[in-house]
């Protein structure tokens, strides 16, 4: 079953976009609604849904700066009265973009978009990714999932740094890559960064109380979120 959050800072709205999403998508699962965005923001690291749709304009953090800061196995939706933010939504990787008032019709859409891109990485975790690739000038580069060290989200695009510290710029988003590794092996430490925890060799806690991995193919280290400090409980 699929897990949502919707953020609207007008009830009203946010009611009828419930309603219509019960709807047309009823195993849906709503495991939270926000009416600011530092309210969504704490609840998407807090429940990591699988989708959230956002308004744009909202108090706090704006759905866009909010989008940045989501955990990147969630898929975007925006939703929104300002159809000029068209364009960078989907530089944000937004899996669509729907104008207020929302019908049914066109909700229908979205939702058939959100399954089809939900299915196939399914199929993909089972079969299990076995490697990378990427485009490097005219030479077609292949990277082991067994020696990737660290991924770091790049926008829509995800950099890959092997063992041996070579580095590969790949065009897969960093949430569609996780849905696809073994997550015994890759923890997602940071919004921004999943490191292979066989490249792990020592955790580092500094002054101030924040916690770095430090290992093979980790450069200066990767610092852990806040949220994700209990991984490391007991090392």
């Amino acid at each position: 079953m699929s897990t949502a959050l919707i953020a609207d800072d007008e009830a009203v709205l946010l009611e009828e976009l419930q309603a219509l999403l019960q709807e047309t998508w009823p195993e849906l699962q709503i495991v939270a609604r926000a009416s600011t965005g530092t309210e969504a923001q704490r609840l998407l690291q807090q429940l990591r849904p699988d989708i959230a749709f956002l308004d744009i304009r909202m108090p706090g953090i704006d759905g866009l700066e909010l989008a940045r800061l989501a955990p990147a196995g969630t898929q975007l939706v925006f939703v929104t009265a300002h159809a000029e933010h068209a364009l960078e939504a989907f530089e944000h990787a937004a899996v669509d973009y729907l104008h207020k008032p929302v019908t049914p019709a066109r909700l229908a859409l979205t939702v058939q978009r959100l399954k089809s891109r939900k299915a196939p990485k399914a199929a993909a975790a089972q079969d299990g990714l076995r490697f990378v690739q990427a485009w490097v000038g005219k030479n077609l580069r292949l990277l082991e999932v067994e020696r990737i060290a660290l991924l770091r989200a790049e926008l829509r695009h995800t950099r890959a740094i092997s063992l041996e510290g070579a580095s590969l710029l790949l065009r897969t988003p960093m949430g569609e890559l996780l849905d696809q590794l073994d997550p015994q092996l890759f923890w997602q430490i940071h919004r921004s960064a999943v490191v292979n925890v066989r490249a792990i060799e020592r955790v580092e806690r500094r002054d101030d109380g924040e916690l770095w991995v430090h290992g093979q193919g980790l450069g200066q280290g990767v610092q852990v979120s806040r949220s994700q400090r209990g991984r490391f409980k007991g090392m």
